[in-house]
Order: structure tokens, then sequence, then C-alpha cells
């Protein structure tokens, strides 16, 4: 990193509500002075039939990201990409570049992992591993210059159905977790699925922190899986497991 300069947190979602699954890490990084992006490719709006109803349902989960956002002290941006529609094409890839590189700064990403059942979240993984390449490469033309990529790592969504596997690392999110359940209970969720959906879900996010926080040490903690799309953002995951002794209790 530049001087004193701070990273830039931009979190990459298929829907408006994916930032929520790593809430804590959002809110944390927000109250610690950094800025904060959720940047969702889609506005989720399959979750209605096709027509009218589908038009409708995106300007409440539009309104719906921007109070997740708020909530956690971040920026809602969409790009309005038709959902189940992310194909990673290069279009696709560059597209994304693009609103990337035109926050700029020191980024540092975080998206979905190519192991999720679902398949707007599968398909952002394998889109995003080139993505992580060309944001930062200055020999990949865009329509902004490339930015520095500080790091890129992926975190899960559908929890209760993926299969488990071991982070490569953990982030401490006991301050900031209050933060995280309160993103699930959103009024303008509510119009869109429910008075009973967010917190439902959000009763299975906190189990699963409190897994990941029991199993190192703290109250509440959020996986995160290194990002294999880059070179250089293996480089700090590798690190943190090079010693020069014997760690010892």
């Amino acid at each position: 990193m530049a001087g004193n300069e701070k990273e830039v947190l931009v979190v990459m979602n298929a829907h408006p509500d994916d930032i929520c699954c790593v809430g804590g890490i959002a809110a944390k990084y927000s109250a610690e002075g950094h800025k904060v992006y959720s940047l969702s490719v889609t506005l989720g709006e399959t979750i209605r039939k096709p027509g009218p109803e589908q038009e409708k349902v995106k300007q409440l989960r539009k309104a719906e990201g921007i109070e997740i956002a708020r909530i956690l002290g971040a920026e809602f941006i969409h790009l309005d990409v038709p959902s189940n529609k992310i194909i990673p094409t290069m279009e696709m890839k560059m597209k994304i570049v693009n609103a990337i590189r035109k926050i700029g700064g020191n980024i540092v990403m975080l998206f979905t992992t190519p192991w999720d059942v679902h398949a707007d979240h599968r398909n952002l993984s394998c889109t995003m591993r080139d993505v992580t390449y060309y944001v930062g490469h200055p020999g990949i033309k865009g329509e902004h210059e490339a930015c520095r990529l500080a790091g890129a790592y992926m975190y899960e969504i559908e929890t209760h159905h993926n299969e488990l596997h071991e982070p490569d690392l953990v982030i401490d999110i006991t301050d900031h977790a209050e933060k995280k359940f309160e993103s699930f209970l959103g009024g303008a969720r509510a119009v869109v699925y429910g008075p009973d959906s967010g917190k439902a879900w959000m009763e299975q996010e906190k189990a699963w922190v409190r897994f990941w926080g029991m199993r190192y040490g703290v109250k509440y903690a959020e996986p995160l899986y290194a990002a294999r799309g880059s070179m250089d953002t293996m480089i700090p995951v590798r690190k943190i497991k090079l010693k020069d002794k014997l760690p010892v209790i």
C-alpha cells in the first residue's frame, strides 16, 4: 500500500443482499475509515415471474441494496445485468473491470465461491477469477486506468447447502456483528420477501459466524478463501503460513 492510503473494500455481489454474508467485515472496514462499496451485478429480479412483476421487483431490490449498504456503512452500486445472465464472457468481465477501476484506489475485493450451489453466485466467481487479473493490469485496456489490487478473497453465501470448506483466513467480526445481523432485517427486504424472511436468514448466518468464531476462539467470525485468479493475490495468504519458528500456546 502506498503511503498511508487506506484500502477500498469492494464486495462483489450477484444480488443486492449477498453482502450480508460478509456484513461483519464490511461494517468493520467502514468503522475503521475505509471506503466500502457493495457492487451488485444484478438486481435479482427473477424471484418474480417475467413481465411487469420483475420490473417492479427490480426497483424494490434496488431499494433493498441501498438500505443494506447504508446499515453496513457502504455505498451501493449495481450494473443492472439481467438476473441469471452472469455469463463469464469477455464483455461481462470488462463490464466489472471498468466498474471497479472507476472506483479506484487500493482495492480489496471480496466475491463469491466457485462451489456455491446458486448459478449466479457460481458464475460470478468464475467471472471474477479473470477480473482479479485484469483489473490491475496496465496492459488490459478499459474505460479507466488500471487500479491497484491490494487483495482478493472469496466468501460463502448458500452456507446451508454448500459443502463445508476450511477457510484460508478468518476475520474476527465480534465488535461489528450486530450491524451484520441488522442488515438482514431492513424494511425494504421485508417488502420483497415477507416479514419473516430476514429473521430466518439472520439466525442461519448467526449460527454460521458463531461456528467459525468457536473454531478460532472468538465470539463471531467470518471465513474467507484465497482467490487464485492473480499471482499477486496469493502472496498475502502464503505469508500468513510462513513462520520463522514453531507457534506455541
